[in-house]
């Protein structure tokens, strides 16, 4: 199944007109690329110690800051065994304290807080019927009736809900009652049967997290993953009945989404500290659904809502606008870029393969070494 890919926003297009029409003064600035120790919980490193190249490390620098290539990046971050030793921010030193919308990124988050929500016991089963779970929200439809948690973590409901309307249909025409619109959509394909890139999965996910447990995604983001991890400055936007946004609602600090990235790279632990289950992390990052050719001409397949890229057995989150989290637990190392959200990835090259060849070098380099 060849992806859908979402039409040109009207931020899209405003983002256009500002690079033509922007004067020739450099958008992007040259920072220091080694880590400032701070009270956040993280340890540093240099690339002397970790045996890494700093020449490779300032060619990627070089081609982050170019004027005509990932125009919406903000920083980049590189950890190995845990530790920090690369952090370069691109357009405002500050941006390492501030939190920023990571857009779907918030998909793979949500995949955690579910891992959380099995080991708690609301829910028994991946193949567990959401009709079971919520009744009163289905339609008269039998076939819409096997939808099941694993179809929503693998993009297989069957509702047919593009992206490209999505978030105006929901956030803007705000229907009476979201789950009920998203689910009176008309099916693309039977459930289980077509992989479909899309937000209404997560987002029914998240209600029914919300609607077993009694409390939202963010809360149990805030009290189960969020707090054991250090991380208090973020927010997390809701639906306009107060269903947290489960595929792209999270803004977080880019040092904070390096932790997300540790905590996966060590199956669920933060330090001394088991939070999520290890068999959940290792089940959800591994192959779960045929993304059909679209997936094979890039190498990617996807777990629950985590993409993985064959070529280095590496684990992504990828929000649009090169949001990542890169994971390559062969050597131990974690990637996090942030940017600003709102554009095409297609059309301005923030796609996963390009944030691959920005940081092919030196994943190419240490795994020769």
């Amino acid at each position: 199944m060849i992806l859908r890919l979402a039409q040109l926003s009207i931020n899209t297009l405003i983002v256009l007109l500002v690079w033509c029409c922007a004067p020739d003064d450099s958008f992007k600035i040259r920072t220091d690329i080694f880590p400032e120790q701070l009270d956040d919980g993280w340890e540093l490193s240099t690339p002397d110690s970790l045996g890494i190249s700093i020449s490779l490390l300032e060619q990627i620098q070089e081609e982050l800051i170019s004027e005509d290539q990932y125009f919406n990046a903000k920083s980049l971050i590189i950890s190995q065994s845990g530790k920090l030793f690369f952090e370069t921010y691109v357009r405002d030193e500050a941006d390492r304290d501030r939190y920023g919308h990571v857009q779907s990124v918030t998909k793979s988050v949500n995949s955690l807080i579910t891992g959380i929500i099995f080991s708690e016991g609301y829910l028994d089963s991946m193949d567990q019927l959401l009709f079971d779970l919520i009744p009163e929200k289905f339609p008269n439809d039998e076939t819409k009736r096997e939808i099941t948690i694993r179809h929503l973590m693998t993009m297989k409901s069957g509702i047919d809900f593009d992206n490209d309307v999505f978030s105006m249909e929901l956030y803007v025409g705000k229907p009476d009652d979201p789950i009920e619109y998203i689910l009176d959509h008309p099916l693309y394909a039977n459930p289980g049967e077509e992989f479909y890139y899309r937000d209404c999965d997560p987002h029914l996910l998240s209600y029914t997290i919300g609607q077993l447990t009694g409390k939202s995604l963010e809360t149990w983001a805030q009290e189960r993953l969020f707090t054991p991890l250090g991380i208090t400055n973020y927010y997390w936007g809701s639906d306009p009945n107060g269903t947290s946004m489960g595929a792209h609602g999270l803004h977080i600090k880019p040092r904070d989404l390096a932790k997300i990235g540790q905590l996966v790279l060590d199956n669920g632990r933060w330090g001394d500290t088991q939070i999520v289950d290890s068999s959940w992390v290792s089940e959800s990052t591994r192959f779960q659904t045929d993304m059909g050719t679209w997936g094979d001409e890039n190498g990617w397949d996807y777990g629950y809502y985590w993409w993985l890229v064959r070529e280095w057995d590496a684990i992504a989150a990828w929000g649009h606008g090169v949001n990542f989290i890169m994971i390559i637990p062969n050597l131990e190392l974690v990637f996090v870029m942030t940017a600003l959200p709102d554009t095409n990835d297609e059309l301005v090259g923030t796609t996963l393969d390009r944030f691959q060849n920005l940081i092919r070098p030196l994943v190419e380099d240490l795994y020769l070494n």
